[in-house]
């Protein structure tokens, strides 16, 4: 029961937020060229769902690639990082 409330409350604190900020008219005329530019691209995409599947595969693409990329970042600290323990456990060792 709570949180049907707290999704309620989210959700209309949300709404009431967004129209107040269209109080102002620079936040208005902003909004207005969004909506126009998404209203644009998805009749442009409904039109043309093979430039839509295109431009999915590029997006996946290149996530996958900047995702690959950050593991290897990640495997290669991970690396040193054993590394530099292994020289302190062995100086310990000696010490």
């Amino acid at each position: 029961m709570g949180k049907n409330k707290l999704i309620k409350g989210i959700l209309t604190g949300a709404i009431v937020g967004g129209l107040i900020t269209l109080s102002d008219r620079d936040t208005r005329s902003y909004v207005t060229r969004k909506l126009q530019v998404c209203g644009n691209k998805t009749a442009y995409y409904a039109k043309n769902p093979a430039d839509a599947i295109h431009q999915l595969n590029l997006n996946y693409a290149k996530c996958s690639e900047q995702i690959a990329s950050g593991l290897t970042s990640a495997l290669h600290m991970l690396h040193q990082l054993q590394e530099v323990t292994e020289k302190i456990e062995k100086r310990d060792n000696n010490g």
